[in-house]
């Protein structure tokens, strides 16, 4: 039995940035923070057949792989061949379609508990670029890199994205002092409103893609803001990020008419005036969670409007581990 545990992430800088249909002409850049909740996969090779069995949001059992419904699923099993004779369980502390990285934290989550079953070593990199092929490439989801990097590595991640897809990436330098004013300051609340990001994404790579100006040129500043926005974590400054999220936001909302709705606008104007600096969706855009950067001695008053409107808060602290195998018993079977 392997059981790997995989952390969930909050995008902080760079947006979609490192969506292929940008990063292949411009590259690409992405700071994201990994948080304490997770994805769970089970692992177990019994000896008693040969069957699949899965467990996730759906149940299936087949005799063959290509029999398997999905797709993330059979392609991880492809990609580190195992065929036969596997259980595989998935449970999570969030549901999916919410914005913080839920696919990239299980197909990473999966390949390294698949990997952990074969007696494999693999690197971080191996992990995220197999999960980043396998969504993209073969399933021809509309996702950049940054879920399946962020999911692996942990922490405060920084991502460099070439045009050839090459991923150069670092822990970002980040004090104490900062990850715990971020911690106290930042407010992260579920909407309960689930949404897929695929079309908002689509919509994104095709403007991109078709070589829209006005798309291309959303991406450059959002692109720009985000090194700001390292730069501010990194010189210990979180006024400054503050600031630079509410930019991020405005720029962020004319990237699609479905990023945002009345109800987020209404309660993030409120929050405003209430002392919260900036907030954005989490993701896509459309739903999911909200986060909301305050000024310090703020958060009661911000916490009451997003109360009133049943909004769920969720805390969170900074989770400095990626992608982990937390159990790893082989019985031995005569």
């Amino acid at each position: 039995m392997i059981i790997t545990r995989t952390p969930f992430r909050l995008q902080l800088g760079g947006g979609s940035t490192d969506l292929p249909a940008y990063y292949e002409k411009y590259g690409g850049f992405i700071f994201a923070a990994a948080i304490n909740l997770y994805m769970y996969i089970a692992v177990n090779r019994g000896p008693i057949d040969d069957l699949i069995r899965l467990k996730y949001s759906e149940s299936e059992e087949v005799s063959n792989l290509a029999d398997i419904k999905n797709g993330f699923i059979r392609l991880a099993l492809q990609y580190t061949g195992i065929g036969k004779g596997v259980e595989i369980t998935s449970t999570a502390d969030i549901p999916g379609g919410t914005g913080l990285g839920s696919s990239g934290s299980f197909l990473v989550g999966l390949l390294n508990a698949l990997h952990s079953a074969k007696g494999e070593n693999v690197s971080y990199e191996q992990l995220a670029e197999e999960g980043f092929e396998i969504a993209a490439r073969h399933l021809n989801l509309p996702d950049g890199k940054q879920d399946f990097y962020a999911a692996a590595l942990g922490d405060f991640s920084v991502l460099e994205i070439s045009p050839n897809g090459k991923v150069d990436f670092r822990k970002a330098n980040i004090t104490q002092h900062t990850r715990e004013e971020f911690e106290k300051r930042l407010l992260l609340f579920y909407s309960g409103i689930k949404r897929s990001s695929v079309n908002i994404l689509e919509e994104q790579q095709y403007r991109v893609r078709e070589e829209n100006i006005d798309a291309i040129q959303l991406k450059h500043q959002t692109k720009a803001i985000g090194r700001q926005i390292l730069s501010a974590f990194e010189s210990g400054d979180l006024d400054k990020y503050g600031q630079l999220l509410h930019e991020h936001w405005e720029l962020k909302k004319k990237m699609s008419t479905n990023m945002s709705s009345l109800l987020f606008n209404n309660l993030y104007n409120r929050a405003r005036n209430r002392g919260a600096l900036g907030g954005k969706i989490v993701g896509a855009g459309g739903g999911g969670f909200f986060m909301v950067f305050c000024h310090d001695g703020a958060q009661d008053e911000v916490r009451k409007i997003y109360d009133e409107a049943n909004f769920k808060e969720i805390s969170f602290k900074i989770e400095p581990s990626g992608t982990q195998v937390i159990l790893n018993h082989s019985p031995r079977h005569p």
